[in-house]
């Protein structure tokens, strides 16, 4: 047990930059769900979508 906090103690830079790195990239992925369903709804933005196009923004 005390061996584990030593090392969790002498590497928490190795543990919270890559724990910080997916937390963001997720966080990142759901902005762009939550832009992208609001850019498909928008009036400004809206038109008919081409044969074989999915969204209007990714």
């Amino acid at each position: 047990m005390v061996n584990l906090i030593q090392v969790m103690r002498d590497h928490w830079v190795h543990i919270l930059v890559p724990m910080g790195f997916f937390i963001g990239y997720y966080l990142d992925m759901k902005s762009d769900e939550k832009l992208t369903a609001f850019w498909n709804k928008s009036m400004l933005f809206k038109r008919e979508l081409k044969p074989n196009e999915e969204v209007t923004w990714k």
